[in-house]
């Protein structure tokens, strides 16, 4: 087997392994951020344990008595399950921190929103009652006037106020709404909640991160079992691979 193809096997199981261990090994931290420090520690002998007991069962399988070989099967699954719920815990708290940030500015967005409304009731039912006062009583019109012209204006700057800190708000949420924008479409796009597909990517991830990153290991040592089998033959066989096949009907004739 060409060299190059071996390297980029062992290279590619390496990527794989190593981003999939990087992202189990922050979500775990985060479950147990108790103890965060030995959390790592332990995760990070772990991820490294299951590549060299995938690679050892690949090449030595006939080897291993029974008892060895069906522990070393049932941890490597074990190993692998707690990969995944690294990485899926990881990725999930990526989603919320965006999620949660932009539903706190929607909830500030709307109470805002209804407080200038408020504002603007007020407003209004005091002026309808000034209005109401008939013309015939124009003293008391104009003093009641006259009095409600201060709370008139510290509403309408309570209301100006308002609307400087909406339009902020609405600044902050457009930036969050462009990270988790892409998602939302998507989610619209199938008439689904934003969270099931999210949930839905998130389970797509986890089920070809750990496993692909398994058998890209078995791949490799396949590989370099190939290697070293037929060590010296390489041109041989790359010779019998390009030859044309011999037509036996034809040679029998």
């Amino acid at each position: 087997m060409n060299r190059v193809y071996i390297v980029l096997l062992i290279t590619a199981a390496l990527a794989v392994s190593s981003v999939g261990a990087t992202f189990s090994i922050a979500g775990l931290a985060q479950l147990f951020a108790g103890a965060s420090f030995s959390v790592v520690l332990m995760a990070a002998s772990l991820e490294f344990s299951k590549l060299v007991v995938a690679g050892f069962l690949y090449r030595y399988w006939g080897h291993i008595n029974h008892l060895m070989r069906t522990y070393l099967c049932v941890a490597l699954g074990i190993l692998v399950a707690i990969t995944s719920m690294g990485i899926f815990g990881y990725l999930s708290k990526a989603y919320q921190t965006s999620s949660l940030q932009l539903v706190g500015l929607n909830a500030r967005v709307n109470t805002l929103k209804n407080e200038y409304q408020r504002i603007q009731d007020e407003i209004a039912q005091t002026q309808a009652f000034i209005d109401s006062v008939p013309r015939s009583r124009i003293s008391k019109k104009f003093a009641l006037h006259k009095e409600s012209q201060p709370h008139l204006r510290a509403l309408r700057e309570r209301g100006e106020e308002n609307q400087r800190q909406l339009h902020q708000l609405e600044l902050q949420r457009l930036n969050v709404q462009t990270e988790v924008g892409p998602i939302i479409y998507v989610a619209e796009t199938f008439g689904t909640e934003v969270d099931r597909v999210v949930r839905i990517l998130i389970l797509l991830f986890v089920s070809v991160f750990d496993p692909l990153a398994i058998c890209l290991v078995f791949a490799a040592n396949l590989a370099l079992r190939l290697k070293e089998k037929y060590r010296g033959n390489e041109r041989k066989i790359a010779e019998l691979a390009l030859a044309k096949p011999v037509d036996h009907r034809r040679k029998s004739a």
